[in-house]
């Protein structure tokens, strides 16, 4: 395990335990927990979450297509979802009537006019997240380590850099390997053996 986790917003978000991550998904309220689904599902940054619209979702295909203009390298990204995530996200739309081009995750200000609604904003979710993980004294943990944690578990079980690659949209794989975290103690259990097989 890293020890050189977020404090005070510097370093790298802590990647999750399954333990963490299912309290964290229970106590969110149900808009700021689908965001968290949906960030470690997909494996996607926040502001690519946050700026999903209804036209985005492609539920045969169980995806989410991620305009150009909201992601990080300004290229098209598909990102896949659980059919279960994927139905409570169409459930969303419907239930409050929103229309192809409305933000899934939308600012509800009592002042904002619903016509031109704002997608929510990073910072309230880091709000709703911080105020979870400050209660069950969790340390370490933004909106980044619902990321880091996917992309973690995938590396895990075993598939290729390049694989994870297709999931994470990262340009290179240097960049890509900065985010998985791995067990040190395992690493020098398994040199350990190996030196005591030769």
């Amino acid at each position: 395990m890293s020890v050189f986790h977020k404090v005070n917003r510097s370093g790298k978000a802590k990647v999750l335990s399954d333990e963490e991550r299912e309290l964290i998904f229970r106590q969110l309220p149900e808009k700021y927990r689908l965001i968290a689904e949906t960030l470690y599902w997909s494996a996607g940054r926040i502001k690519e979450v946050l700026t999903i619209r209804v036209r985005n979702l492609v539920p045969d295909r169980e995806m989410v297509v991620l305009e150009r203009q909201t992601t990080k390298t300004k290229e098209t990204r598909e990102i896949y979802l659980p059919a279960h995530l994927m139905q409570k996200l169409l459930l969303r739309a419907r239930c409050l009537g929103l229309g192809p081009s409305d933000y899934l995750f939308f600012n509800e200000s009592p002042t904002q006019d619903r016509g031109c609604r704002k997608h929510l904003t990073v910072q309230s979710f880091d709000k709703a997240l911080r105020h979870v993980c400050d209660w069950n004294n969790l340390r370490g943990i933004s909106s980044h380590s619902f990321r880091r944690t996917q992309l973690t578990e995938l590396y895990r079980d075993a598939w290729s850099l390049r694989e994870i690659q297709h999931i994470s949209g990262h340009r290179s794989l240097q960049s890509l390997q900065e985010y998985l975290e791995v067990d040190k103690e395992e690493v020098v259990s398994k040199f350990r053996q190996r030196m005591a097989s030769t």
